[in-house]
């Protein structure tokens, strides 16, 4: 099996609080291409930079999200850890799940958890800006804090 050989997209700063509800990360990325995701914990330079965010005041998480008691409902990707770093390919820095939805609640738009670290592959038949977030509810935007810095790098196939 061949090794992708990555091509660096974008380093780009993911406010917990962005404007909309999501970070354009890119304004377009096209199909049949892999996609790799790494926070990153060392600027350029080799100096340390942040690697963590809060959901709420008191509480510290990296992009990996963390556990909630009692769990936390009406996020915006309920297949990731609240918290989480997620991505989004395809729509605008506004959308929401619609919980009515059957299947895929963001219709032809791919949701993803990220993490720490993640690849994805995109098909053909997928393209759009690429976004990233916390995972969080709607409602719970106001309260988030921090940043997170991250490399997008992708490797057509």
């Amino acid at each position: 099996m061949m090794t992708p050989t990555w091509q660096k997209l974008v380093v780009l700063k993911v406010d917990a609080r962005p404007l909309g509800l999501w970070n354009l990360a890119t304004e377009y990325v096209s199909g049949l291409r892999l996609l790799r995701f790494k926070v990153l914990t060392l600027d350029e330079t080799g100096q340390a930079q942040s690697s963590e965010w809060r959901p709420v005041e008191g509480t510290k998480c990296g992009a990996d999200g963390t556990a909630t008691t009692p769990m936390k409902t009406g996020l915006l990707y309920p297949g990731a850890q609240y918290a989480s770093l997620i991505g989004k390919l395809g729509g605008s820095s506004a959308d929401l799940p619609d919980p009515s939805s059957v299947g895929n609640p963001y219709g032809n738009k791919k949701v993803f958890a990220v993490g720490t670290y993640c690849i994805i592959s995109v098909g053909a038949s997928e393209g759009g800006p690429l976004y990233l977030t916390m995972n969080d509810s709607p409602d719970g935007f106001e309260k988030h804090s921090g940043e997170l810095f991250v490399s997008v790098e992708h490797y057509p196939m």
